[in-house]
């Protein structure tokens, strides 16, 4: 037993010739811990004191592949080997104590990495622990009681009606225009509007239905054949203009075809002129390249189109759950969150019709 210079009290336990050592603002604290962790261990019989986080997470990961989007998939990746495993890959599992979570997160905080960068890493570590634990892999959850940084939900950057029509004005690309003009009119992600096939367009209905997305994986480009969620997976209606849009695109893309020495027939509404999907990280940069030339906020970015849709829906009265179903956003809260502020006229409307009613 021994009291640490930050004052905290350690004691040991040896397992197979390996001490492991816990951590008490008291002693009765460590020991507890202790305690706690040796008898976990009789009720995890598949323990495995060799395996660190590293080797963890990657067969962790492999399992779950298979129940996860790609573009998810691709992210946890990332986050795991940009932010958690260059200081904890070497780790034993079994070793691994909450107070090294909590200098991980202090550590990225102080490299200037933002509350939300580092709670999402935290949250994927978070998952794969879990599974560990479920799996009897180790016989405690070693991020119990690590608090992650608070998140501030900030209002999302919305477009008003005479920004939208000075950003479209100024693409002179009609291909990009087109593209902006749909996402702009319809709240699709930009992986569902790549995505986006000339037979998911419903012309007599005035209906466009989100069956795949295009994704950057690794670097390479692919057709997905799922989308984000379930709820992502719909059918919306789209008006007489977005439709005349849709079908002057249909036509610059069948010129395009009959043009190409060869053409890769994905059958896609917006694709490269050879016929191959767009990289959505090229999309990103054409898109912040022309909101600088139109005067946009530094914060504009693709999904601000998407925003300003959803944000001219609520405006403009329409209900949250059908706000919900054109979006494809899992969950009505999700909604709820991020557009249920009320804007200024939204506020001064209410007093109004107040007036009428006493």
């Amino acid at each position: 037993m021994k009291k640490r210079p930050d004052g905290r009290y350690k004691v040991s336990l040896t397992i197979d010739g390996k001490r492991h050592y816990f951590y008490g603002r008291t002693i009765k604290e460590a020991e507890q811990r202790r305690d706690k962790f040796k008898n976990a261990l009789h009720a995890a019989p598949n323990v495995d004191y060799n395996i660190t986080l590293g080797q963890w997470l990657s067969i962790w990961l492999r399992g779950a592949r298979s129940t996860l989007a790609e573009d998810t998939f691709d992210s946890y990746v990332f986050q795991l080997r940009r932010y958690v495993l260059p200081t904890l890959a070497k780790v034993k599992l079994i070793e691994l104590q909450p107070h090294m979570f909590r200098d991980l997160i202090a550590s990225l905080l102080s490299q200037g990495y933002s509350n939300r960068t580092v709670q999402y890493a935290i949250a994927v570590v978070r998952i794969g622990l879990r599974q560990a634990v479920n799996d009897g892999i180790i016989p405690t959850y070693p991020l119990r009681g690590v608090k992650l940084p608070a998140v501030t939900h900030d209002k999302v950057l919305a477009l008003t009606k005479d920004e939208a029509g000075r950003f479209l004005a100024s693409v002179p690309n009609p291909k990009h225009h087109n593209l902006y003009w749909v996402a702009l009119y319809t709240g699709l992600r930009r992986s569902e509007l790549l995505g986006l096939r000339i037979n998911d367009i419903d012309i007599k209905n005035k209906t466009l239905t989100v069956n795949q997305t295009v994704l950057n994986v690794g670097g390479s480009v692919v057709i997905s054949q799922t989308t984000k969620n379930k709820s992502s997976h719909r059918t919306i209606s789209i008006d007489d203009q977005t439709l005349s849009v849709i079908r002057n695109q249909e036509k610059i893309i069948f010129k395009e075809r009959m043009a190409a020495m060869s053409y890769e027939n994905n059958n896609l509404l917006f694709a490269r002129p050879d016929g191959r999907p767009y990289d959505p990280k090229y999309i990103s940069r054409r898109t912040k390249a022309y909101g600088r030339k139109s005067g946009m906020p530094e914060a504009f970015s693709f999904h601000t189109l998407r925003h300003t849709h959803a944000t001219l829906l609520v405006k403009a009265g329409v209900h949250f759950k059908v706000i919900q179903y054109r979006l494809g956003h899992a969950t009505f809260a999700q909604t709820m969150d991020t557009y249920s502020h009320i804007t200024p006229a939204m506020e001064s409307s209410v007093v109004d019709k107040l007036r009428d009613l006493i």
